[in-house]
């Protein structure tokens, strides 16, 4: 029985033991690296764009719509003679285009020049917005003076009218004047 203990024990640490570590060694270029150019032929891309579909596996998923790129002929090995210059070489700096330069700062100066316009119409406009306010403030006052001077007329015309009518009820009817020598003539 006691050897039947010592058994898992025995296998417990043959278990145990550590792994050896490989070494691997490093590769080393055997030759010079060149360039792909004119060697290989590049993928040829195409882009779809599709638009909203339903899926014909699954009728309840809707795709949206999106972008599917497929590959029209992968690259591969170019077997043509050196001297055909069809393949384009990626390796020669092409100069820009001046003539876009020159399209593309013209556009700038014209809308700098659009933005200069559009900033001093807005001062100006600013400026008579602010004598407009200005006229308009005074107009307000003159229309509370015409007010107060519309009530002070009506009061005068109210004293006016007691007054004449405290002047009728004061004299009596008077007979009419004979005429004096001297004024027939």
């Amino acid at each position: 029985m006691k050897q039947l203990l010592l058994l898992p024990l025995l296998l417990l640490t043959a278990c145990a033991t550590h792994a050896h570590k490989k070494i691997v060694p490093t590769a080393t270029p055997a030759g010079r690296p060149i360039s792909s150019n004119g060697l290989r032929t590049t993928d040829q891309l195409s882009e779809y764009r599709l638009g909203r579909y339903v899926d014909r596996r699954d009728p309840l998923v809707m795709h949206e719509g999106h972008p599917v790129y497929r590959i029209e002929s992968s690259a591969r090995w170019d077997l043509r003679p050196n001297n055909s210059p069809s393949l384009p070489r990626h390796d020669v700096v092409q100069t820009p285009n001046v003539s876009a330069n020159d399209a593309v700062v013209a556009e700038v100066n014209k809308q700098r020049a659009a933005t200069r316009a559009f900033t001093e119409q807005t001062a100006t406009l600013n400026q008579k917005l602010n004598s407009l306010g200005e006229v308009v403030g005074q107009t307000q006052e003159v229309a509370k003076q015409n007010l107060e001077l519309k009530r002070d007329v009506a009061a005068l015309r109210k004293h006016l009218d007691e007054l004449d009518s405290q002047l009728r009820d004061r004299k009596p009817p008077a007979s009419s004047p004979s005429p004096s020598p001297e004024d027939k003539w």
